[in-house]
């Protein structure tokens, strides 16, 4: 293996750096140019095998992944060469993500266990540099966090994770590898930072222990002490996509994609960006002082490993990157198809893979029907059903005998899995954890109705506006977001069961809900109080919702929700859906009757979260909005001269579609 130095700089050791010349930079003799490569990858999510834990079966021909593929990969490159000339680097999301890392990281945790993490372990046997942490290494709490990060070899970086009272790392911020390659030694400083989110996502975790400081300024305070340090290049491990085209960079606003902005920082060469799930081989960002950098962002899953070839030149007493003669590239190095798995890798997990398969496997109930996701997200299924099922009889049952017995109880869930099908006859664990595929926990929030109307709405932001009397099809689902530069996710669209309600996508962003009432139709009032059912990702703030962040909690049992499916299932032995399966919610795209005006309320204001998308603004309309003057000045007709014939005729049309409205029940 390649003969490594690793120095982890702390803001002390930088400041004394800076007061003396360094020293180890003179080590190397400035002579013939030196060729680097550096290999990545980032959001593995408990990735290690080629094994699809949730249909139990390896992924398909052509979609082969996993980082012992990857490892074979990394060894390629290495042979070819040389292991000196080769750096690898994580960066970060790699503890959850599939019932091989809930099996480590809940259900037999290593902090109770002893053993080692399988991702630690795998990474370990493919001798990393450095890795970044990740959003959701938090997911499992701070003493899962700090046992991984003892059981790595690598340094497990985070420069803007800081510690809530002295402000100091809370991981170590900065290292340096060096190496000797042809006879010259060169060293790579190396800054990790992660996206604020945790912040949000993981708030009930993190909260006046662990705080996060905007990505950008921590890396214009890391690089001139890496410099002094002696680093010849610098590398960050940016665990954050690329900046939306439509942002602005804002240090206040603690953004979630800020990778463009930190390969603007004067004196980073490469940025490793991640998070956000996209295949970036090569992006190559200018910088106001002159300078360049490049960023790379592997394919998530171990679906690849990106790798960027550097010719760093002689300059001074060091080095620089040659961005004039032969300038960096980059690339994706594919794990899918003829690519054998890592021996190393797969002996590392093989045990606790094996125990994962037994464990996914395990019956806890028969179902008499079969039951799919593959149109939740913009039709009702039961699936989804199911899950606002198990969380209203949850919070129903936690409620009885406080102040909030009687409460009328709602829940919200979100279509996470589109492939998710769960067969009829025996149901197993494994169902539940494709349902299920989060590390989420149940409370409940109040709400009023002006609020929870206002939640709808929002929700409603996830459909492609359509023109009038347009077929609801799959097509509809994930709007863009141009905030997020990206479409809106399944995860970010919320269906909510105990109350009926309708969607007409053809109107704009802030005017969908035409339907909004009790299951028995009388309408709902905005000062009614509702009590809603709701996982903590939700309740934190993730997507933005409004009113949930600072609404009263009236439960919070720290219940884990694929827990709850598991444990109902197994209490009552059969699941048939017409016990719960019910059409409370439809798409549409014909005008029923307006909307009807809620009684004027005051709401207090809820801002989206920060690192979450804002709600998109409503599509321009070509036409004057109600009661607008008309483009040549006028005021708009009044519609008086309409024959009385014509308005009882549409009239009766409203009336019989709204009628055609109330709520249809699944056998």
């Amino acid at each position: 293996m390649p003969n490594r130095t690793r120095l982890a700089i702390t803001a002390a050791a930088a400041a004394a750096a800076i007061a003396v010349a360094p020293a180890t930079a003179a080590l190397a003799a400035p002579g013939d140019p030196i060729e680097l490569t550096i290999l990545s990858t980032t959001d593995t999510h408990g990735h290690v095998v080629n094994w699809d834990y949730f249909a139990d079966a390896p992924y398909p021909a052509g979609e082969e992944l996993g980082l012992a593929r990857a490892g074979t990969r990394i060894d390629e490159v290495r042979a070819a060469e040389g292991d000196e000339s080769v750096l690898l680097f994580d960066n970060g999301d790699a503890i959850q993500g599939t019932p091989l890392t809930y099996r480590s990281g809940m259900l037999e945790p290593v902090t109770e266990t002893g053993e080692t993490h399988p991702m630690a372990a795998a990474f370990n046997e493919l001798d990393y540099d450095a890795q970044v942490v990740g959003n959701h290494e938090y997911n499992y709490g701070l003493d899962l966090l700090e046992t991984y990060e003892g059981q790595l070899e690598a340094p497990l970086l985070g420069a803007n994770a800081v510690d809530a009272t002295t402000g100091e790392p809370t991981l170590a911020p900065t290292t340096i590898v060096e190496r000797t390659i042809d006879g010259q030694t060169i060293q790579v400083g190396v800054i990790g930072v992660v996206t604020p989110g945790v912040r949000v996502w993981d708030r009930a975790i993190v909260e006046g222990v662990v705080e996060f400081e905007d990505q950008v300024q921590t890396v214009e305070r890391s690089v001139p002490e890496l410099e002094a340090a002696g680093a010849d290049l610098v590398v960050v491990l940016a665990h954050t996509g690329l900046d939306p085209e439509s942002q602005t960079y804002d240090p206040a606003a603690l953004q979630e994609n800020l990778a463009t902005s930190v390969a603007r920082v004067p004196g980073v060469d490469v940025v490793v960006a991640g998070h956000s799930h996209q295949d970036n081989p090569e992006v190559i960002v200018e910088q106001a002082d002159g300078g360049s950098a490049i960023v790379t962002q592997p394919v998530y899953w171990g679906g690849s490993v990106s790798r960027v070839d550097l010719t760093l030149v002689p300059s001074g007493d060091g080095f620089d990157v040659d961005w004039t003669t032969a300038p960096p590239t980059g690339q994706q190095l594919s794990t899918a198809g003829d690519v054998a798995e890592h021996a190393g890798v797969v002996a590392a997990v093989q045990e606790q893979h094996d125990a994962t398969v037994d464990y996914v496997n395990t019956e806890i109930a028969t179902t008499t029907e079969t039951m799919s996701g593959a149109t939740s997200r913009y039709e009702d299924t039961a699936l989804i059903d199911f899950v606002n099922e198990v969380q209203t009889e949850t919070v129903r049952a936690a409620l009885a005998g406080t102040e909030h017995e009687g409460a009328t109880v709602i829940s919200q869930a979100s279509p996470f899995n589109r492939d998710v099908v769960v067969e009829a006859g025996p149901m197993t664990v494994r169902d539940m954890a494709a349902l299920y595929i989060y590390e989420n926990t149940l409370l409940a929030v109040e709400l009023t109705g002006a609020q929870l109307r206002d939640y709808l709405e929002h929700s409603a932001r996830y459909f492609i506006q359509q023109e009038v009397g347009a077929p609801i099809t799959a097509d509809v689902a994930g709007a863009y977001d141009p905030a997020a530069d990206r479409p809106i996710p399944d995860y970010s669209y919320d269906v909510v069961d105990g109350i009926d309600y309708t969607f007409d996508i053809s109107r704009p962003v802030g005017e969908r809900l035409v339907q909004f009432e009790h299951q028995d139709g009388t309408p709902i009032a905005d000062d009614e109080v509702f009590v809603m059912g709701i996982n903590n990702y939700r309740q934190s703030g993730g997507s933005g919702y409004p009113h949930v962040v600072d609404a009263p909690v009236v439960y919070d049992g720290l219940l884990e929700l694929r827990q709850l499916l598991i444990d109902y299932a197994t209490e009552r032995g059969t699941i048939d859906p017409a016990d719960f399966a019910d059409v409370n919610w439809r798409l549409t795209t014909t005008p029923l009757a307006a909307p009807s005006e809620p009684a004027p309320t005051e709401p207090a204001p809820s801002e989206p979260a920060p690192s979450d998308p804002a709600p998109a603004e409503p599509a321009p309309s070509e036409s004057p909005a109600p009661g607008a003057v008309g483009g040549d000045g006028e005021l708009p007709s009044t519609g008086a001269e309409l024959s009385l014939v014509v308005l009882i005729a549409g009239g009766l049309i409203v009336a019989a579609g709204a009628l055609l409205m109330r709520r249809a029940r699944r056998a």
